[in-house]
């Protein structure tokens, strides 16, 4: 994908893995904010095969913005303490 020419530069966010809530779309970037706006670019399309859908869905995430991208990443670290205000309760409203 074209956004590999900039995995060196992401990479560089240091996360413990052990510290990563498990199974927790809140507090990942991926569910909370990115996969939503790919499906909002491909919304309404219809595709033949799943190939073609993967194809949509390289030029979505080839379209992002960086600074979008890096503006999400940054969020965690306030959701992960919302989320801890929250005793891991629904959060979301203190954000």
């Amino acid at each position: 994908m074209a956004r590999d020419r900039h995995w060196p530069s992401w990479r560089r966010i240091s996360l413990d893995k052990n510290l990563w809530p498990a199974s927790s779309p809140d507090l990942n970037p991926m569910d909370f904010s990115v996969w939503g706006m790919l499906e909002g670019k491909i919304a309404g399309k219809v595709f033949a095969t799943v190939d073609d859908l993967k194809a949509a869905l390289e030029v979505a995430w080839a379209s992002i913005d960086d600074g979008y991208l890096r503006r999400t990443v940054n969020s965690v670290k306030k959701r992960l303490r919302a989320c801890v205000k929250a005793r891991g309760s629904n959060f979301e409203i203190l954000l």
